[in-house]
C-alpha cells in the first residue's frame, strides 16, 4: 500500500498533539488518530458539581522547562491553589492537626531520604547511570523510609508523601522514581511539594489542549483505534477501527500500560514487550467529592496504608459546598465508579465532612491508558527507559511514562513529543 501521507500519529494526548504540530508546521503531511472523542489523554477538564476539574494532569511549574515554552507561546496564565485554613495528617488513632513544625520536619526527613541522589542525577533531564542509579532503582521507597531514623509522625507524613508522588504502596516502586522528583526539583524538599500541587493553568490543561489543537496542521480522527502497525521498507501501514491507512512513518504515542493493545509486525523489542506485559506500578486513583456546606478547606495526607494519601479543598461549588480532590495509592481499593467507598474515605480524612457527591475517571481501568502517571516497580526503571525511547525502523515512540526529564509530567510528554518529530523528520529526510 502506498503511503498516503507522510506521518500517522497514533494518540491525541501532549505528546501525540506536539509531535503533530510540530512535523504540520514542517510542511509534512500529518493524520493524528485518537481513540477517544476528545483530545488531550489525560490533560482532561470536565465538570462536576457545577465547577470544571482536572480529570488528569494539574499541576505545572516554571522549573518544566517544555511545558513552561508552551505557557509562554500561547499565552496562558497560571495561578496558585489557596492555603488550606487547616492541615490533618491521619493516623491509625485518629486524626492529628499539623502545624509549621511537622512540615519543616518533613522536608528535612524527604532530604535525609534523598541524601546522595546528586551523584547519580546531577543531570535530572538525562537518564542515571552508574552503580548508585542500579542500587537506587533495585530498592524500594518502602525499603528507604523503614531505613531512615524519625519519629513517627514524620515517618508516616513520608510515608504519604511518597505514596502520592508516585501513584503506587511505597513497596511497590522503585526509589529511583522517588529520586527523580527530588532531583528535578531542584534537590530541595519543599520544591518538590510545589512542582507537585502548588501551580495550575488559569483555564486548566484545556487551555493548552486547545491552543494546541488549534495550531495542528494535520487531520485529526477522533474515536479511531489503532490495533495494528506493520512496517515495511518503505512505509508502515495501520489497521484500525475505521479502516487502514497507510504513512510514510508513524509516532506511537500511547501510555506504557497501554503499549501492548497494539499488534506490531515485526513484533517490537524484547524489553518494550516487557514493559508492556508488566506494566508500570502506578496503579492508583484520582477521585473529586463534593463536600455539603460548612465544612472548613482543609489539607489532609495520610501513610499509604490509608485508602487516600492526600485530600484537599479545591473550591466552592455554586450551592455553597466545597469540592474537594483525592489521591490513592491503589485503583483497586477505590473507584470513582464506587461511591461509597470513595465518600466513607474522605470523611475519614475529613472530620465533620458530608460527602454528597464523588467523581472521577478510572484511568486504571481505561484501556487507553491503564495507569495513571508513571512510577517503575523495583529494577524495570534503568532496565526500560533508554529502550522504551528507542524507534524500531519507521516507528518512533513518545509519551511522558518515558521521559528523559520530567516524566510521568506533562513536561515529559511535550518533551518526547518534540524528540519524537525529530527523529521522524530524519527518517524523512
Amino acid at each position: 500500500m502506498e503511503p498516503a501521507v507522510d506521518v500517522a500519529v497514533v494518540g491525541g494526548g501532549l505528546a501525540g498533539l506536539t509531535a503533530a504540530r510540530e512535523l504540520g508546521r514542517r510542511g509534512r503531511s500529518v493524520v493524528l488518530l485518537e481513540g477517544r472523542d476528545r483530545l488531550g489523554g489525560r490533560a482532561w477538564v470536565s465538570s462536576f458539581a457545577g465547577v470544571d476539574v482536572e480529570m488528569g494532569g494539574a499541576f505545572i511549574h516554571w522549573t518544566q522547562p517544555h511545558i513552561w515554552a508552551e505557557v509562554t507561546r500561547y499565552g496562558l496564565g497560571i495561578f496558585e491553589l489557596p492555603e488550606a485554613d487547616r492541615a490533618l495528617l491521619r493516623r491509625d488513632d485518629g486524626i492529628e492537626e499539623l502545624d509549621e513544625k511537622a512540615f519543616l520536619d518533613l522536608n528535612e526527613a524527604f532530604e535525609r531520604l534523598c541524601a546522595g541522589t546528586e551523584a547519580y542525577l546531577a543531570e535530572p533531564m538525562s537518564f542515571p547511570a552508574g552503580a548508585t542509579a542500579v542500587e537506587a532503582d533495585l530498592v524500594t521507597t518502602a525499603e528507604r523510609i523503614a531505613a531512615l531514623d524519625v519519629d513517627p509522625r514524620t515517618r508516616d507524613l513520608l510515608d504519604g508523601l511518597c505514596a502520592g508522588l508516585s501513584s503506587a504502596p511505597n513497596d511497590q516502586v522503585g526509589f529511583l522514581t522517588i529520586a527523580q522528583s527530588f532531583a528535578l526539583a531542584g534537590f530541595v524538599g519543599q520544591m518538590v511539594l510545589d512542582t507537585n500541587g502548588r501551580w495550575a493553568l488559569e483555564r486548566g490543561t484545556a487551555s493548552l489542549v486547545d491552543a494546541m489543537h488549534r495550531d495542528l496542521r494535520a487531520d485529526v480522527r477522533l474515536g479511531t483505534r489503532v490495533e495494528e502497525i506493520a512496517q515495511h521498507e518503505t512505509g508502515v501501514n495501520l489497521r484500525t477501527t475505521d479502516g487502514e491507512l497507510a504513512a510514510a512513518a508513524a509516532i506511537v504515542a500511547v501510555p506504557v500500560n497501554a503499549l501492548g493493545a497494539i499488534r506490531f509486525d515485526p513484533a517490537l523489542s524484547e524489553r518494550k514487550r516487557e514493559a508492556a506485559e508488566e506494566g508500570l506500578v502506578s496503579l492508583g486513583v484520582k477521585v473529586w467529592a463534593k463536600v455539603a456546606p460548612g465544612s472548613p478547606s482543609t489539607f489532609a495526607v495520610a501513610p499509604g496504608r490509608f485508602p487516600l494519601s492526600f485530600v484537599e479543598t479545591v473550591a466552592p461549588t455554586p450551592d455553597g459546598g466545597t469540592v474537594v480532590v483525592g489521591f490513592g495509592p491503589s485503583a483497586a481499593l477505590l473507584s470513582p465508579d464506587d461511591p461509597e467507598p470513595v465518600a466513607r474515605a474522605i470523611e475519614d480524612m475529613i472530620p465533620g465532612a458530608r460527602v454528597e457527591e464523588v467523581g472521577g475517571h478510572d484511568w486504571v481501568r481505561d484501556p487507553l491508558v491503564g495507569e495513571t502517571w508513571a512510577s517503575y516497580g523495583p529494577g524495570t526503571s534503568l532496565r526500560w527507559l533508554p529502550e522504551l525511547e528507542r524507534g524500531e525502523g519507521r516507528v518512533v515512540f513518545a509519551g511522558g511514562d518515558f521521559a528523559r526529564g520530567w516524566g510521568s509530567y506533562m513536561d515529559g510528554a511535550i518533551e518526547t513529543g518534540l524528540r519524537a518529530s525529530r527523529e521522524v523528520e530524519a527518517i524523512l529526510s
